[in-house]
């Protein structure tokens, strides 16, 4: 008889511990296949925005060159130079001269070229701004009641009314008023060598440049293969391709 209970307290135990360990492998099954499906979107997103920073890096080398160049490192280099001489000197726009690869390259700087680099190259992000303005308590005339009303007026948007000779009415009293609103503000970012290398690979986005002018440039992913690594000994990180783009046109978006 305390054979038996021993046999079955030990065959209980194990049975506790077999189902902790089920349970266990199920959660693993569950979560880590889907905190790679995680990654793998991560990676992919990051990817293709380094492609996109890349393509609009030769389009506004375009602009000054009018024509595209396979050296991806160089346009990075000579587009912040650019905006570099427009930050020294505010008058450096139309014809200039810089020096490119040993040699004194003619450029074309428009006009709106240095807003157009900031706003490009920069990252959007919410944000509070706090203002103060001071609101102006006054009468004004009724003449459908003939009774004098009594108005609130925003110091500058209503400037317009206070500030007109006809206006018949008077300001009694000025309160400051706090203003709170939600804004969107842009948080600029350097072109650094960075953005020429895949995330997930390591290995550079393959540039190139076609056309008899040089107006054609397509800017490929490394990962136009497929690209799979083991992770956990039994699941994979997959990925078939982070996509291409050809002249502005974005392959994940067709």
């Amino acid at each position: 008889m305390q054979e038996e209970q021993y046999y079955s307290e030990k065959w209980s135990f194990a049975l506790k511990w077999i189902a902790v360990i089920l349970v266990v492998i199920l959660l693993l099954v569950i979560f880590i296949p889907n905190n790679i499906w995680k990654e793998e979107a991560n990676m992919r997103q990051r990817s293709q925005w380094k492609m996109v920073q890349l393509w609009d890096a030769q389009r506004m080398y375009k602009k000054l060159t009018g024509h595209y160049d396979p050296d991806m490192k160089g346009v990075l280099w000579f587009v912040s130079a650019v905006r570099d001489s427009i930050l020294a000197d505010s008058q450096y726009t139309g014809q200039q001269w810089i020096n490119y690869k040993d040699e004194k390259i003619k450029i074309n700087v428009p006009r709106y070229w240095f807003p157009e680099y900031d706003t490009v190259f920069s990252k959007p992000y919410e944000d509070r701004d706090t203002s103060h303005v001071n609101v102006f308590t006054a009468v004004e005339m009724n003449y459908e009641t003939g009774l004098w009303d009594t108005i609130f007026l925003d110091e500058f948007k209503d400037r317009y009314k206070y500030n007109d000779s006809l206006w018949v009415g008077a300001i009694i009293d000025t309160v400051v008023d706090t203003i709170i609103e939600r804004v969107t503000k842009f948080k600029r970012f350097r072109l650094a060598d960075s953005l020429l290398y895949c995330p997930l690979t390591g290995s550079p986005y393959l540039v190139s440049v076609e056309g008899a002018k040089a107006d054609t440039v397509a800017i490929q992913s490394p990962t136009k293969d497929g690209y799979k690594e083991r992770k956990f000994l039994f699941f994979s990180f997959k990925e078939s391709g982070h996509g291409s783009i050809n002249n502005g046109v974005m392959s994940w978006k067709r």
